[in-house]
């Protein structure tokens, strides 16, 4: 993984790293935003698949987005490994569960802001299980607003309240994986995934939470169901269904720059015997 935090300064306002799982350095405006740090080697049984994060490549974050309790996405060890001394915002509920991390944390709850300098970031609903022993912390996604708008769904599944985000939302950062098997419709898959940038109108969508983590010993056709190439199944299922949306499939420590106007004006090009 290799990070320059000076390569976007003076270039395109917007651009996407996916470090893994549902990590992603968001890059909006001069402001640094990191997704539900994980960047270790292992997580229990788990293994990654792909390159470990080195936090030092990481450069100044000025926040990070912790969405829901579940140790995928609020990882002690990660937390106290993000360089800097950045405003950890994650659900009300899930603070005293923060154990030596000695950083400034915001609580919040749905509809609840933050402002980093220009850019606005608001927690928004999740349908997602809850973590035991945190049971007050419901999961959260963030939209988070500067020139560009981006929508970190976290982990979710599918609900009709995604709605109220169309006309806010130009880049949706979905998940289309797990690590293990199904346990009931509590987050997205390639399908629904399509369903849900359709439902907030993203113009640009990145597939999250896939071709990270696995359980060695088991082939990956067999425990990850879809994991380690969910992102291009995601990519296929949306150029069937929704043509007009860019789907950008990234590798672990891949990163896109997001020209937002050119990416509309291909899309206002197509025409209903393109798609």
């Amino acid at each position: 993984m290799t990070i320059d935090p000076a390569e976007n300064a003076a270039g395109v306002p917007l651009r996407l790293t996916y470090i893994g799982h549902a990590t992603v350095l968001i890059e909006l405006d001069g402001v640094r935003l990191l997704t539900d740090p994980l960047l270790g080697r292992r997580l229990g049984p788990l293994r990654r698949r792909g390159p470990t994060p080195d936090p030092a490549r990481l450069g100044r974050i000025d926040g990070v987005l912790i969405s829901h309790g579940h140790p995928d996405h609020f990882h002690g060890a990660s937390l106290r490994a993000v360089p800097g001394q950045p405003l950890f915002v994650m659900p009300r509920g899930l603070t005293p569960h923060v154990s030596r991390v000695d950083r400034e944390i915001r609580a919040v709850t749905s509809n609840d802001r933050v402002d980093f300098g220009n850019v606005r970031v608001t927690a928004v609903p999740a349908r997602h299980g809850r973590w035991p022993g945190q049971r007050a912390a419901r999961p959260l996604g963030y939209l988070i607003e500067g020139s560009k708008r981006v929508y970190f769904a976290g982990d979710t599944a599918l609900y009709p309240g995604m709605a109220g985000l169309a006309g806010h939302v130009d880049v949706a950062l979905l998940p289309v994986g797990r690590w293990g098997p199904p346990r009931g419709p509590v987050r997205l898959d390639p399908t629904t995934a399509v369903d849900a940038a359709r439902l907030v109108g993203a113009a640009i969508a990145i597939p999250i939470h896939w071709g990270t983590l696995y359980v060695p010993g088991f082939a990956a056709g067999r425990w990850g169901w879809g994991s380690v190439d969910a992102g291009e199944a995601f990519a296929t299922e949306a150029a069937g269904r929704m043509p007009d949306l860019d789907v950008r499939v990234l590798r672990p420590g891949e990163s896109t720059r997001v020209d937002l106007a050119r990416a509309l004006e291909e899309r206002s090009d197509l025409s209903p015997d393109d798609g």
